[in-house]
Order: C-alpha cells, then structure tokens, then sequence
C-alpha cells in the first residue's frame, strides 16, 4: 500500500504498529473519533497488515493475502455493521459472528473483525458479544469502530483497549482538503463537516452546504419570530436528522464564545460569522449552555428508536425561546 492516505491518522498508525511490535496486540481495540475522520480505513489498512505474507511499515499489496483483502473476498477478515443507516445492528449478526468465530482461521493466521457503527449494537447484540470479546479466540483481533462512545453499553466498552482519533489541526485538515481540488471553499466545507476531513470532501459534490446555509438563516428567523418551529420542523424532516444537530451543535459553540468574547477571532462557522452575532447578542449564556446539553441529549437520542420528527420539534421550539428568558429549564423527554 505505500503509505497511509491521511496525514492525521500517522499517531495513531504508530500506535497500532507499537502493539505489533510489543507483541500485545489487543484482543478488542475501540478506535473512536468523528464521523468523517477515517477510523474505517484506519482499521482496514491494519487488517490488511495483519493479513499481508509480506509486511513491512505497511502491507505489500501483492501477495495472497493482499490479493484476497483488495479484493473484498479474505476469508479471515469479517465486517459487522448495521444493515442501513441508522438501523441496530441485531443479535443474529453477532450469532452469526460466533460462528464463525468458532472455526479456525482458514489462513493460519490473524483474524480480524472490524464492527462499523458499534455503538448500533442494540441490547441483546451486546449482551451475545461479551463472552466473545473476553475470549475471542487464538490471533482474533476485534476492532469496534464509533463516533458515539458514550452510546456503547458500558459492558461493551469495558471489555475494550481503547484508541482515540482526535480531529485534525485545522491548517493539516485544510492543506490536505486542498490537495482534493475540490472547487469549493474549504472553511466552509469543513465548517459543513464540523472538521472532519473525509466528511468534507464527500460533501464537495452534495448541496449540504447550502442546505447548512438555509438552515441556518431559517433559525435565525425562528429566533426573530419570522417562523414557526413545528413548521419549519416538518420542513426538515427530509435532511439528515444527524448533521442537522450537528449543525446546531456547532452554531451553539460559536455563539457561546460570542456572547463570553464578542470579538473572537475564531469561530467554526466563520462564514456564518455576521448572523451569529446578531443572535449572540439577544441570547443569554446560561440558555445557550442549556441547549447545549439538550442538543447532546438528542444526539444521543438519535443513535436510539427516538421520534426524529419529536425530537426535532422539541429542539426548535426551545430554540425559539434561547432570548426570552435566561432561567430557561430544559428538559428534553425522549420519544
């Protein structure tokens, strides 16, 4: 393979070598970190280590081995993850898994299993992984991958080494997201991705940006009373529920740090700089904090069965009231 692709996963590519090296290659490994930062090529290009005839720094991408990876068909290597976004991953997998864990690798070597999306385990998926994450059996190695640690039911996650990937310096994110000649701004398009890299570059050909953008201003005018909450509410339920509250996520951040520091010089949506502080100025901090940790509840929510259509008329409508009072009591039920 070369080299890794991203620049920001070398740390955490040392890491992982470091276990190989040390001979204390974890049997369950969490890697954790943003949507959009790269933890499944991460895990791939690891997998495809482990199973290369031929390693060096990384796998030699000629071998049988290499061959099989490249060609999705590696008997040792399995994938776990939710049938569509979204969706739990059901018991049935993890039954399935057992199975076939059961069996010896049919190479001789390592076996991988890489889960996408662990945090979709739903309850009794979890509960069926946990004699198998303790006992895994002889080179099984596990890699959970997930942006929602915190979802992952806490016998999952303490059965786990753990590996965090944090988000990119914004000039490494920027220089490389220029590298792709994408055409487009790439403040914007990493402020659209709440800086995830990958993130940023699919959005490139989508209209998320002004899909951002017209959210925005629609919020703007639910504060001024120019709109309805529950109707824009219902307008919305065609986007993507999840990078709508993160969108939400990251203009309460920077309305934060403009109402403590009206004059701060960096903002994560810099070119929604001039409407931001036209809010920050008529919103109390202490609700602004509020949302906040409303907004984290209902992305949490959002990994569960929660009423997407509930959820996001409860947001609006205690958005439409961040002015009004600063003794706001926000609690969020959810559906």
């Amino acid at each position: 393979m070369g080299s890794i692709l991203y620049p920001w996963l070398d740390e955490a590519w040392q890491r992982l070598n470091a276990y190989l090296v040390a001979q204390r290659l974890p049997q369950a490994l969490l890697i954790h970190g943003a949507d959009g930062i790269g933890k499944t090529h991460l895990a791939e290009t690891f997998a495809q280590r482990l199973l290369c005839k031929n390693p060096e720094a990384f796998a030699c991408g000629d071998c049988a081995g290499c061959r099989l990876f490249l060609a999705g068909t590696h008997p040792d290597f399995l994938r776990i993850e939710p049938v569509e976004r979204g969706k739990p991953i059901a018991v049935d997998a993890i039954r399935h898994l057992i199975a076939n864990l059961a069996l010896k690798p049919q190479y001789g070597g390592y076996r991988i299993v890489v889960f996408c999306a662990a945090h979709q385990l739903n309850i009794n998926a979890a509960n069926a992984l946990l004699k198998t994450l303790e006992e895994p059996g002889e080179n099984t190695v596990m890699l959970l991958l997930t942006d929602s640690p915190s979802a992952l039911p806490a016998t999952i996650f303490s059965r786990c080494q753990r590996l965090s990937i944090p988000l990119p310096d914004n000039a490494i994110a920027t220089r490389w997201l220029e590298a792709q000649r994408t055409g487009k701004a790439t403040d914007v398009l990493l402020a659209v991705a709440r800086c995830a890299p990958l993130k940023a570059l699919a959005l490139a050909d989508s209209d998320a940006v002004e899909q951002r953008r017209t959210a925005f201003s629609e919020c703007v005018d639910v504060v001024f009373r120019r709109q309805e909450p529950v109707s824009l509410a219902e307008r919305w339920s065609t986007l993507a529920h999840e990078d709508l509250v993160g969108w939400m996520v990251s203009w309460t951040i920077d309305l934060i740090r403009l109402r403590s520091l009206p004059d701060c010089p960096h903002l994560d949506n810099s070119d929604l700089r001039e409407g931001l502080q036209a809010l920050a100025g008529r919103l109390h901090l202490k609700s602004l904090f509020g949302f906040f940790d409303l907004l984290l509840r209902a992305k949490r929510a959002l990994n569960g069965q929660a009423n997407r259509q509930l959820l996001l008329e409860e947001l609006l409508i205690h958005w439409a009231q961040l002015g009004r009072s600063p003794q706001t009591e926000w609690d969020y039920h959810e559906c």
